[in-house]
């Protein structure tokens, strides 16, 4: 590369280049035959002396336009029978080291060319040629099969996962629409508390499940006078003994706890008040038992202000009885279930599809049976 030289270490620590630049020194314009990092070389006529420092501005000519560099200098040597001055950068800074170490970086990797008198910029030939891609080839009668297969099990896929979706946000909206759940419920029936009349100590406590009327429920022995027996109010059941014979008791302090015999056994449920006012359209919950059991149409039998006649049921405020129509026994009682409300039949849009199921079904009655 002619543009380029290099000379021993001893001589020299960087590469000369010979690419057009000029210096403008004291007002005068010089030519710079060459050039490196540490310095530069003018020709002409130059008054200064070696040792002198000057401002020179140097001009890298491009196509058009020019890169300008003011730097500061020191004469190395002259010679005014050459025609020839050598001058040192002093003080180059980074951003000026930058610039020039770009232009010899360009022209090292054949970026930069000289052009006669000036510098140019190598341009490279980006076109690049498409190749020919072939077609895809033609499937046979196993892969259009395959294809079509594919592209099914996509389509249902996707159809799949839409109803999922449409099915899960459907529940979600209409649980929060239509479906009122109780606080909590459990199996209950309407309960006797006895107490002891007295202050004492339990003598006897009647040990059998099942009472009858006027039969020995338990015995007081109070701290004076003789002991007070408390008979059975009712053909009942005991539900639960609170203490047990020998213990102390004051007046008041309720002992057992007995239901009638014939007493029915229900399910209780508290609503939320805020929702109870809704349930007053209702006729049947959905009630799940304990082992897993449910019964979807469990009658509503009481609501508060509702029925006050039936005082035979464990009734107390925002609390529904349910009549689940199977057997419940005493053994039951306490335990918790779950009650739910559907208010889409009691709803303007659960009417207008009972009405049309009812249209629906007196026209199917209408018609001829063509099975005959």
């Amino acid at each position: 590369m002619g543009s380029v030289l290099f000379e021993a270490e001893l001589n020299r620590q960087h590469p000369r280049y010979r690419l057009p630049m000029f210096a403008v020194i004291q007002g005068r314009t010089y030519d710079v035959p060459e050039w490196s990092m540490a310095g530069f070389d003018i020709a002409g006529d130059f008054p200064l002396a070696p040792g002198d420092v000057v401002d020179a501005s140097l001009a890298l000519p491009f196509h058009g336009y020019q890169f300008g560099l003011s730097v500061h200098a020191v004469v190395v040597n002259a010679s005014p029978e050459k025609q020839r001055a050598s001058l040192a950068f002093t003080g180059l800074d980074e951003r000026q080291a930058s610039l020039l170490r770009y232009i010899t970086d360009a022209v090292l990797a054949g970026e930069v060319v000289a052009v006669g008198d000036v510098l140019d910029v190598a341009r490279r030939n980006e076109t690049v040629r498409a190749r020919d891609v072939p077609p895809p080839p033609t499937p046979g009668p196993l892969g259009r099969l395959t294809n079509i297969g594919r592209r099914v099990v996509t389509t249902g896929a996707v159809a799949a996962l839409g109803i999922a979706l449409a099915a899960f946000l459907w529940t979600n909206v209409y649980d929060r629409l239509f479906v009122v759940r109780a606080e909590s419920a459990a199996v209950a029936a309407k309960i006797i508390n006895l107490a002891s009349p007295a202050v004492g100590r339990i003598d006897y406590l009647n040990p059998r499940r099942r009472l009858q009327l006027g039969e020995p429920l338990m015995t007081i022995a109070p701290p004076e006078g003789d002991p007070i027996t408390v008979q059975s109010p009712c053909d009942c059941i005991q539900v639960e003994q609170k203490l047990a014979g020998g213990d102390f008791v004051r007046a008041g302090d309720t002992v057992v706890t007995l239901m009638r015999a014939d007493a029915p056994i229900v399910v209780t449920a508290t609503v939320p008040d805020d929702r109870l006012m809704s349930l007053y359209g209702l006729r049947s919950a959905a009630v799940e038992f304990a082992d897993g059991s449910r019964v979807d149409n469990a009658g509503i039998l009481w609501l508060p202000g509702k029925g006050d006649g039936q005082t035979e049921l464990p009734r107390s405020p925002s609390t529904v009885v349910i009549d689940t129509g199977r057997e419940l026994t005493a053994d039951m009682l306490g335990q918790p279930v779950t009650v739910r409300f559907d208010l889409f039949s009691d709803s303007t849009i659960g009417r207008v599809v009972a009405s049309f199921r009812e249209q629906s079904t007196s026209v199917a009655a209408t018609l001829p049976d063509r099975s005959r």
